[in-house]
């Protein structure tokens, strides 16, 4: 099964506003849109941004500094509601949710840790398993942190050996001089990373589109693909299409 997977990725500026200071705003019917794209689609891991329902929380409490306990729960309850309000969406659709919380359901020991057979059985009965960005516990430290959902993406990836990954954005794909870049590879992607720049208008903690293609330079022999999160377009990368950006990994 584990070649036949793929990894889909729900960016939180593409369906919370992220925008400074909001908290808890979900994009209502983008997340209805995308959720009845992928109502049909088997052998598929779902992840989310946290947006506005995470970032403003870590920044509110600097968490990226301060192990606020308080902060990093109230964070995590958030992150909670908007998964709701996406399982809930996919049940609409007729989509089989399995969420996962990270907080309670992973930890970090120089890896993520999690229960990959569990996952591979869970896609085997029929559900979506469906995770998010949050707070995770490091074993290593002793405190928790933020776990991006990026990082979880790169995490699955790299253990469940997935070979096609979508990013689902709220831009038509990665930008370079002002135009859409087809494809980053071992060629190029210095030269970009040297301009692109992270989020700067909006709440982001995790490092944004730069950080996006660092931690997909660390996978191997995978395609990834960045692009904006239509209807049409998770359709196409659902069907093995090319959309957006591809980011080519090669081992």
């Amino acid at each position: 099964m584990r070649n036949e997977l793929s990894i889909l990725k729900i960016g939180g500026a593409l369906i919370t506003d992220k925008s400074k200071g909001v908290f808890n705003v979900a994009k209502l019917e983008v997340i209805n849109e995308f959720c009845e794209a992928i109502s049909s689609s088997r052998n598929l891991i779902l992840v989310h941004g946290a947006g506005s329902f995470g970032h403003p929380y870590v920044e509110k409490y600097n968490l990226k500094e301060v192990e606020n306990l308080k902060g990093i729960v109230e964070t995590h309850i958030a992150c909670k509601k908007l998964n709701e309000i996406i399982c809930s969406s996919l049940l609409k659709h007729n989509a089989i949710p399995y969420p996962i919380h990270p907080f309670s359901s992973f930890k970090i020991d120089k890896k993520l840790v999690f229960d990959v057979d569990f996952i591979l059985k869970l896609i085997s009965k029929g559900f979506i398993p469906i995770t998010h960005g949050d707070f995770v516990y490091n074993a290593k430290t002793s405190k928790f942190e933020v776990l991006s959902g990026d990082r979880i993406v790169i995490e699955f990836a790299e253990q469940l050996k997935v070979k096609r990954i979508g990013f689902a954005t709220d831009v038509e794909g990665i930008y370079f001089n002002n135009k859409i870049v087809e494809e980053i590879n071992s060629s190029n992607v210095d030269e970009i990373l040297k301009k692109i720049g992270d989020a700067k208008l909006k709440s982001d903690v995790t490092g944004g589109m730069r950080g996006k293609i660092l931690s997909l330079m660390k996978l191997k022999n995978a395609r990834a693909y960045v692009f904006k999160g239509s209807y049409e377009n998770i359709k196409m990368f659902l069907n093995g299409k090319d959309v957006g950006t591809k980011v080519v990994i090669e081992g």
